[in-house]
């Protein structure tokens, strides 16, 4: 019998923690010196605040005990005999005077009040038998007891804000390297030059070898599908002159087929000249889309609805996307709507129609290039099955994506998302 398969490990949590770097490296370094100045605190209350009030209270209550005994020796030991305080008072703050306030109730019975806020820097006690005591509160508390916890709260805020200032110098190369990618990923090639610490700086020229390999491999793929493209120009040619010599049915359909041959070859050139030629620019995006739906339906009077906006973007790519769309759209529809849908973060452009639309299950497949889902439809028309595979590259050179639905139409709905 097989041993049953380990159970995956799940993941903890972590909705409490910060989204950003910058917050999740504060909390790194906040949380030690938090716990740190607290520890050091809890020592310092319970060794100075408790621990020495309780022993000078204690070496207080036998001064106190030979004053009550002997008031003579009142004036010699610092202790004046006065009035004893009607209530007990002390501040709720006031921890020392807390912890001496029970060492001498538990050397004298008879202790009913003591106050320490009447009267500054004073001890009052007052007894059962109506009499009371006044003496310097120095006598069961270190001076100035808080200066300690001032010194280490002033020095902890001192270096968490040189901490954080410095973590904001590290943090600095992996923001710009991350902005840098970002833009990339939008079709950008913004200047980037590695720096910061020796693993940010890897990191940046993994990306920049990276960005160079894409490049590569996009320039390589462009030259070669404009090359092979260029050189079948010349044996179609002669084929079209050898077929217009020829006088038969069958010199007709061969025609056909050099012509939709062709359609393909301009295809592929097109695709190739814009993707080597263009350049970003800030256009009327709508105007831009107005024109790829002319030259993909003249006319037709389609009109694009929707607002003007003027946005970054690559006009001969985006022209010829809608026009593949609207081609598309006209080749398996005959009712079109093309609109233009703007909000904060994008830019859609969606292109309608009523025909047969696309499954679900085969919208993926759609967008591959060279795929044609109805295997028994004739070529001749010059589907070589590139129209989606382009209008999805101008989109990812974008930063977008193309998104295939169900028009409201009855068919196919492809949205062209563009960030802003």
């Amino acid at each position: 019998m097989d041993a049953p398969s380990p159970s995956p490990r799940r993941a903890l949590p972590r909705r409490w923690l910060p989204r950003s770097f910058y917050a999740r490296a504060a909390l790194i370094l906040i949380v030690p010196i938090v716990t740190l100045q607290l520890a050091v605190a809890v020592m310092f209350l319970q060794r100075h605040y408790e621990d020495v009030t309780i022993q000078m209270t204690s070496n207080m209550t036998r001064e106190i005990e030979l004053v009550r005994r002997m008031p003579d020796l009142a004036a010699q030991l610092g202790i004046d005999p006065v009035p004893p305080p009607v209530t007990t008072r002390i501040r709720w703050w006031d921890l020392s005077a807390r912890a001496m306030r029970r060492r001498l109730e538990t050397s004298f019975d008879d202790l009913s009040t003591v106050d320490t806020v009447s009267e500054r820097k004073t001890v009052l006690l007052g007894f059962t038998d109506g009499t009371g005591l006044r003496f310097p509160r120095n006598a069961v508390s270190a001076a100035n007891p808080h200066q300690l916890l001032v010194l280490m709260v002033a020095v902890a805020v001192l270096m968490t804000a040189v901490s954080f200032l410095f973590m904001r110098g590290q943090i600095r190369p992996i923001r710009r390297l991350a902005h840098a990618a970002e833009a990339f990923g939008r079709g950008q090639d913004p200047d980037y030059r590695p720096s910061g610490a020796t693993e940010v700086r890897a990191a940046g020229m993994a990306f920049l070898d990276m960005r160079q390999r894409i490049e590569r491999h996009i320039e390589q793929r462009t030259l070669l599908l404009s090359g092979v493209s260029h050189d079948l120009r010349t044996p179609l040619t002669r084929m079209k002159l050898e077929l217009s010599m020829m006088d038969s049915d069958e010199a007709g359909a061969l025609t056909g087929d050099v012509e939709a041959m062709e359609r393909i070859i301009d295809t592929f050139l097109d695709f190739a000249r814009e993707s080597a030629s263009d350049e970003r620019a800030a256009v009327d995006v709508r105007d831009i889309v107005q024109e790829g739906v002319d030259m993909a339906a003249p006319g037709r009077g389609i009109a694009v609805a929707g607002p003007s906006v003027t946005s970054d973007v690559l006009p001969d790519g985006l022209r010829r996307a809608v026009a593949n769309l609207v081609s598309n759209a006209l080749r398996y529809g005959g009712d079109v709507r093309v609109g233009v849908q703007v909000s904060d973060a994008a830019i859609v452009i969606a292109v309608e129609d009523d025909g047969p639309g696309i499954a679900p299950a085969d919208r993926e497949e759609a967008m591959r290039p060279f795929a044609r889902l109805d295997a028994a439809r004739s070529n001749t028309a010059g589907n070589v099955g590139l129209g989606l595979s382009i209008v999805r590259d101008v989109a990812r050179a974008h930063g977008g994506a193309l998104r295939l639905g169900t028009s409201d139409l009855g068919g196919l709905k492809a949205e062209i998302v563009v960030p802003r």
